[in-house]
């Protein structure tokens, strides 16, 4: 009896594109995730593809927040 591999099932899934009416913010990485923007007057959802983000509801960087950590720019590398 053979069993099939559950990694190269989930491979072969193929993506598909979701469209998002929100702003965006690139920093290098591979896959966008989305952020709740917290403004009191105008609270809406931003996306971006940091890989570095762990808080997904704040400020965008519109309305005050931090911008995402870009990849090669890390603070904590002293760049």
């Amino acid at each position: 009896m053979t069993t099939k591999n559950p990694t190269m099932a989930i491979l072969k899934v193929p993506l598909r594109e979701i469209a998002v009416d929100a702003p965006y913010y690139e920093a290098g990485g591979s896959t966008f995730h989305v952020h709740t923007c917290i403004d009191a007057e105008h609270p809406h959802p931003w996306r971006c593809n940091s890989p570095y983000c762990h808080i997904l509801t704040g400020l965008c960087p519109d309305h005050g927040g931090l911008e995402p950590v870009r990849i090669g720019e890390e603070p904590w590398r002293g760049r």
